[in-house]
């Protein structure tokens, strides 16, 4: 048996040498109304061990890692034996983590129940909102044809105004107002209240005006920090516009962010922040905020954006140009020099080892994924005759086994990879003070690095006849655009093995080989469109746009030999 590390042997002891009487009751006990510095940090501590020990691979889903005495030490004995598990996805993970830590603590709780969609702002708004009044007297007394003519006047002018209604509310342009929301009371059973969180919490929560300052009763949850490390820490929350939330639970002295996320089959991961998510307006929300402190003793009332110290809209200005030290830089790379201690130093080695890790832990992640989806046999099903709406969106069998946007995110994090070499690299070449390398041969021990982490980092997948077939990161990355996203397709498709005894064991039906083909155009795209329709039919699909959509050059191992 492995001897566990001393810290983990520790915690083990105190776990379970506590009084077994001494269980938290399963129904809340609201005592506390608002929260405190000390509760704050107890809160960072929270989120940080869940997190670490996510990435040390202790536990694999939201609710394992609530259950564990490494990954959560100071509640773990805490836990009625009668706390259900608890599921989350992506967008209930932050809920889920405030109202478990809450309940423990006899905190107040609150969370949106009802999301509307946000009309458009401007000074069109009110001319189209008066023309839109105007023709719903007229529709009253309109007779039958001029009745739909006036239908379509009044359709047009709301999509001007709300956009379309047929958009999925977790995508719409112009971002939710919160309609409704729960306050937890004494005496509600954390059970329930937890699988009601789940219910009601999608990423259509979190796309709201940053800048609202409604300290009513509807307030919005969380808001905006400025970028510095003081304000993004353990329990701060990432919104990705592009329909992801993810939890930051640690931040390095070298200013990355490392960060938990759940999928909707409940797996929980680990990644680390880069262009894989992506800035957006202030409109719909998005980046880095922390938890609004309010007070629900009586009636509601929520700070204020102008009494938070680090509230701030900086993430939003898509125009301004982002400087650290004279130099100007993306957003993405803003955010590491921002976060870092003192001036951001980049050893090539260890940036590269480090960047290797995280590709083999979200390789790994996506081959849970994917044998989850073998699993349950929806591979074996047959394929639907048209792709869902939008295959990044949606719901159902797809929204839980495809991973279309889990293998852009990962193609995204090569893809910055590739730059960030290239950056060192020439950087290095050019005597740039940033780049810290005391060996002989940079370009040499960059290689020999890449092939050594690949060569360790080994996935076993299990092909349809039942064989085991062992890849190691450099295949996978090298196959990365023959990567199927569909999970009607078998696990040699799902991994591009094209070789002829894979796909003599797949035995994929005509049909599906077909999909597999048509669909390269899609597995060629790395940036994420939710707008962009797809429901197309496998004859429709060729004749598309997607069809002409080209590999990018992304190969890490060709940017070392830049």
């Amino acid at each position: 048996m492995k001897k566990l590390p001393l810290l983990v042997s520790i915690i083990l002891t105190i776990s379970f040498a506590t009084d077994a009487s001494a269980k938290k009751p399963l129904l809340w006990q609201v005592k506390n109304t608002a929260w405190t510095k000390s509760i704050d940090k107890s809160y960072e501590e929270f989120v940080s061990g869940i997190g670490k020990a996510k990435q040390a691979g202790i536990c694999n889903t939201t609710s394992e890692c609530i259950k564990s005495p490494v990954a959560n030490p100071k509640y773990f004995n805490l836990n009625p034996d009668q706390l259900m598990d608890v599921y989350s996805d992506c967008a209930d993970l932050p809920y889920i983590l405030k109202a478990y830590f809450s309940w423990m603590n006899d905190l107040a709780f609150t969370y949106p129940v009802n999301m509307t969609t946000a009309p458009m702002k401007g000074p069109e708004t009110n001319i189209l909102l008066t023309q839109l009044d105007q023709l719903n007297k007229d529709l009253e007394k309109a007779g039958f044809l001029k009745k739909q003519s006036i239908k379509m006047q009044i359709k047009a002018i709301r999509k001007k105004i709300y956009g379309d209604k047929d958009t999925d509310i977790r995508y719409n342009r112009f971002g939710n107002i919160i309609a409704e929301k729960k306050y937890i009371k004494s005496g509600e059973n954390i059970n329930q209240v937890l699988v009601d969180v789940a219910e009601a919490i999608s990423t259509a929560t979190f796309r709201t005006d940053a800048s609202n300052d409604t300290r009513n009763e509807f307030f919005r949850d969380t808001y905006p920090v400025s970028i510095s490390r003081a304000s993004i820490k353990a329990g701060t929350v990432l919104y990705d516009p592009n329909g992801h939330i993810a939890v930051v639970f640690e931040v390095t002295p070298n200013g990355k962010v490392h960060l938990i996320d759940a999928h909707p089959d409940n797996s929980l991961t680990s990644i680390t922040y880069g262009e894989k998510f992506t800035q957006t307006n202030v409109e719909i929300g998005g980046g880095f905020s922390n938890w609004r402190p309010f007070n629900a003793d009586g009636a509601v009332t929520a700070t204020s954006n102008n009494d938070l110290p680090d509230y701030s809209l900086e993430q939003f200005d898509r125009k301004k140009d982002f400087v650290v030290n004279n130099t100007t830089m993306d957003f993405h790379e803003y955010v590491r020099n921002k976060l870092s201690v003192g001036t951001l130093i980049y050893h090539p080695v260890t940036e590269l080892t480090e960047l290797m890790d995280e590709l083999c832990r979200d390789v790994k992640e996506r081959g849970t994924s994917v044998a989850a989806s073998i699993s349950a046999g929806i591979s074996g099903q047959n394929h639907p005759d048209k792709l869902s709406s939008n295959i990044y969106g949606t719901d159902g069998d797809w929204e839980s086994f495809s991973t279309p946007s889990r293998d852009a995110r990962l193609k995204a994090s090569i893809r910055e990879g590739r730059v960030l070499m290239i950056k060192i690299i020439e950087g290095y070449k050019n005597s740039d003070p940033a780049i810290v390398y005391e060996g002989q041969d940079l370009v040499s021990d960059l290689k020999n690095t890449y092939i050594d982490t690949s060569a360790k980092c080994l996935l076993d997948v299990k092909k349809s006849n039942g064989q085991i077939q062992t890849l190691t990161l450099n295949t996978v990355l090298k196959n990365i655009f023959k990567l199927s996203f569909d999970p009607y397709h078998c696990a040699e498709l799902r991994w591009g093995m094209l070789d002829a005894e894979s796909l003599k064991s797949c035995s994929s039906s005509k049909e599906k080989t077909e999909w597999y083909q048509v669909e390269q155009g899609l597995r060629n795209l790395i940036d994420r469109d939710y707008s962009v329709k797809m429901d197309y039919s496998l004859k429709e699909l060729p004749g598309t746009p997607f069809a002409k959509i080209k590999e990018e050059q992304i190969s890490i191992e060709d940017a070392l030999s830049y």
